[in-house]
């Protein structure tokens, strides 16, 4: 293997393991998924009722899309945020 080929794996390596154990080394713990049920009790009790989340049941794809439309108008939801909400609505409203 050429030289500077291995130095910048080795440089590559050194890279990853320390962005994963330094915050490990501090105290620092990984961050957690957030719970389905509080973020969604936090982000979509803002504005709704139980009875829209039980008329609108629909399977994982289906929460995905109402999500996504929820996202780009209104409700200021990550990406993250909503792939457990899809999760716990699926699971809880689902079909």
């Amino acid at each position: 293997m050429n030289k500077h080929i291995r130095n910048g794996v080795l440089a590559l390596l050194c890279f990853i393991t320390a962005a994963v154990m330094l915050p490990i080394a501090f105290g620092e713990e990984p961050a957690k998924k957030p719970d389905g049920k509080a973020l969604f009790e936090q982000k979509c009790m803002k504005c709704h009722k139980n009875t829209k989340f039980k008329d609108l049941a629909s399977d994982r794809k289906g929460w995905v899309l109402t999500l996504s439309r929820m996202q780009r108008s209104t409700c200021p939801i990550s990406d993250d945020e909503l792939e457990v909400l899809a999760d716990y609505l699926s699971k809880v409203y689902g079909e």
